[in-house]
């Protein structure tokens, strides 16, 4: 049941975690979107409302690194406070146990976690999708760029549907185009053209001077079909050939894992791609994590203050995410299982708290 002590502990996490919400907010949205956006609209002449679009399609995808720097915070200042004000002393005082306080911590440590893990999973691939998209549209009417060698799948129900190939892809027409179709997972249809040009007003391609090799369930060759011009529907419009893969930050862990599964398929070597998925259950849980190591560390009188608390926060917060990068170049050599590399961050934090937590207990 939950007593007066959780309710008032609770109440003296949420405030300052309210506060490093707002204070993180702006230190990484400075750093990690405006700049890049202020040079997209100084530089190359972007809109500035299409930059004020992009600059909060990008927030949630910092969130998910907001919400345990926060809660890291919202510890390591809230225990700062009852210590530094003797209300600890006057806990034990009271037979209430240092693991006993922490219960509310754990408690609100574990909704964070579970609200960020929300926020990654339905929230983030929308949000970052549309920011690409919205760039490379802007960057497409701008000066449109080309890219060669582009080869994109289209998946239906998990099964490989159409496979697409462009030479190159300048602005919104595509050259030496291959389109492989699939039924049942066989080869059946193969489209070969000399260009695709994309018509807005229609919402679909324009192909041109190709020809439409038709095969058996067999595989072998039946006939072909020439054409000058010929309307062709394709899912993807020229953003979407411009994105090309989609980035693991614009799927959920259920589009990843059949991404992965596809790669697997192609041949590829999908070892990268499996330590993002793994990561994106660790992240959202390092505020368990966080919680569990700012709390004791915030016993100190000493760590009351904001401005020391959050000094505190960001240079652990650093050290955390040098250890993911570690753990993330020993899995990408094989050395530990993709798991391993995305979750040993948070085992290694939450053992140090779990440690610092024991001694303070004595």
């Amino acid at each position: 049941m939950i007593k007066t002590i959780d309710r008032y502990i609770f109440r003296e996490i949420f405030d300052p975690f309210l506060f490093g919400l707002g204070a993180f907010t702006a230190i990484l949205s400075a750093s990690m979107i405006l700049f890049d956006l202020v040079r997209a609209v100084v530089v190359r002449g972007m809109p500035l409302l299409t930059a004020a679009q992009i600059f909060v399609y990008r927030l949630p995808g910092t969130a998910v690194y907001i919400f345990p720097m926060a809660t890291l915070l919202a510890a390591l200042l809230a225990f700062g406070r009852l210590s530094s004000s003797s209300e600890i002393v006057a806990f034990k005082a009271g037979g209430i146990s240092l693991y006993r306080i922490m219960v509310p911590v754990v408690f609100f440590g574990l909704i964070v976690s579970l609200v960020t893990l929300l926020f990654y999973e339905v929230v983030v691939p929308q949000s970052s999708l549309a920011a690409t998209n919205l760039m490379l549209e802007t960057q497409a009417r701008k000066s449109p760029k080309i890219q060669k060698n582009v080869l994109i799948p289209e998946i239906e129900q998990d099964k490989l549907k159409r496979m697409y190939f462009a030479g190159k892809l300048h602005g919104d027409i595509m050259e030496d185009v291959v389109v492989q179709e699939f039924t049942e997972g066989k080869l059946s249809q193969i489209v070969n053209a000399k260009e695709a040009k994309w018509d807005g007003e229609k919402n679909t391609w324009l192909f041109k001077k190709g020809i439409i090799y038709l095969l058996s369930d067999t595989g072998e060759y039946k006939h072909l079909i020439k054409f000058d011009e010929q309307y062709m529907t394709i899912k993807y419009t020229p953003a979407d050939f411009y994105m090309g893969e989609r980035k693991p930050e614009e799927m959920n862990m259920a589009d990843l894992i059949k991404f992965i599964q596809l790669k697997k398929k192609m041949g590829e070597d999908t070892l990268d791609l499996q330590i993002q998925f793994y990561l994106k259950g660790a992240v959202p849980f390092s505020c368990l994590v966080f919680a569990l190591l700012g709390a004791p560390l915030g016993l100190s009188p000493q760590r009351s203050s904001s401005s020391i608390g959050l000094g505190l926060s960001v240079l652990i917060v650093f050290f955390y995410y040098f250890l993911t990068f570690v753990t993330m170049a020993i899995g990408e050599l094989r050395l530990i299982s993709p798991i391993a590399a995305a979750w040993l961050p948070n085992i290694i934090t939450g053992g140090v708290g779990v440690f610092i937590l024991y001694k303070s207990a004595q």
